[in-house]
């Protein structure tokens, strides 16, 4: 048995997404504690075994709201005497693996859900976001990766020994995610209850309304779309949290009000059915500008959508162009255009990815194996630390 401190940046995280995980480990036998950033309207995972502990990490670059994360996570640290401090999220993973290195944790683990260069940043910002990579890596004492890809660069570069990093991918709960048919309903029925255009060819994109997300681009291309073919709709499925540094919703909203494009868009805010949304859909967008492996995009390969999504790292290792997905650079609206176009105008292409891209996600990202793969990870970890225990 291990004590083991998870550290995420918010709330809204911690729940949607570590969840699993944490309850899994409990259900080890390990004490579990969780870290994050917490809002008025928080509510702590609801089990009386796992301790929760709120900390404030700062939304930008401040190193005041970094000295004061980290001076709170030491405490916490020194006070639990912790086997293993395992981080997520770029804010939280870089206080949390600073307190975890300066307090001697035996396992200083960070879950790598993309690292945060990316092809799009302006050379000098790249650099500068590889070379504190590089510097945590050297307190780091073991990271998991969701993407192959930023495997293969920190190996490559020499900042990480094969030793030192471990591919999990990510994983969704494909019984949940799921085509309507498979559901027992329709779409029209779907698209009924969630007061959706009915006979119309509609395309879903879900995320956070920040700008490095890309729905500028896609409702540039949807609007090109949608000159060209009026029975089109775009569903938005997201909104904002209290911690976004940079809320982007105002500017999206103006930008659908200028293009005159109010009754074509739909945004849905914050939502907890996310997959009667895709159920409802006929396609599937990632417009996203930098991803580890988005568990988005897999959501929508489960509920057999076919996808377009930006040839970024993540993507480019689920997505095989012509038979599980559709690929475009990164910012090119006339790209993204043309490829809602094939998606349009070849069902039967559409069809057959959406067919194929099920079965992948069934194949290699179920939940039940990420959780598998994180498991075994943090189990062999701590089974090495205790192997070098001094008798």
């Amino acid at each position: 048995m291990a004590k083991i401190l998870q550290v995420c940046n918010t709330g809204f995280y911690l729940n949607r997404f570590l969840q699993p995980l944490v309850a899994a480990l409990v259900n080890n036998g390990h004490i579990v504690h969780t870290s994050c950033h917490t809002t008025a309207d928080f509510n702590a995972i609801d089990d009386r075994r796992i301790r929760h502990f709120p900390v404030q990490f700062p939304a930008s670059a401040s190193p005041w709201g970094f000295f004061k994360a980290i001076t709170a996570l030491s405490r916490i640290i020194r006070q639990e005497n912790y086997d293993m401090v395992n981080s997520h999220n770029r804010n939280a993973s870089l206080a949390a693996r600073i307190a975890a290195w300066r307090c001697g944790v035996p396992i200083n683990l960070y879950t790598a859900h993309g690292y945060y260069f990316h092809d799009a940043q302006k050379p000098l910002a790249k650099s500068l976001t590889l070379q504190l990579e590089r510097a945590l890596a050297t307190i780091t004492t073991h990271t998991l990766s969701q993407s192959r890809e930023d495997m293969q660069i920190m190996l490559a570069r020499g900042y990480l020994r094969e030793s030192q990093i471990t591919w999990i991918g990510n994983g969704i709960d494909t019984s949940r995610f799921v085509p309507a048919r498979e559901r027992g309903t329709s779409q029209t029925v779907l698209r009924r209850r969630l007061n959706l255009p009915e006979n119309t060819w509609l395309v879903s994109a879900v995320g956070r309304l920040v700008r490095g997300k890309g729905f500028q681009d896609l409702i540039a291309a949807f609007g090109a779309l949608h000159a060209r073919h009026s029975n089109t709709h775009l569903v938005i499925i997201g909104g904002n949290i209290a911690q976004d540094i940079e809320p982007f919703a105002a500017h999206i909203r103006q930008q659908i009000e200028q293009a005159g494009l109010q009754q074509a868009i739909t945004i849905t805010g914050l939502v907890d059915n996310v997959e009667d949304y895709l159920a409802a859909s006929d396609a599937y967008v990632l417009p996203s500008y930098r991803e580890g492996l988005s568990r988005a995009m897999l959501e929508a390969m489960s509920c057999q959508l076919p996808v377009v999504a930006t040839a970024i790292r993540g993507c480019r290792e689920v997505i095989t162009p012509g038979k599980t997905g559709l690929l475009y650079p990164p910012g090119d609206i006339p790209a993204l255009t043309n490829k809602l176009e094939i998606l349009y105008t070849q069902p039967q292409l559409a069809a057959f990815m959406a067919e194929n891209a099920r079965q992948r996600v069934q194949k290699t990202y179920d939940q039940s194996h990420y959780l598998r793969r994180q498991l075994a990870a943090i189990e062999n970890l701590l089974q090495q630390d205790r192997r070098h225990e001094p008798e």
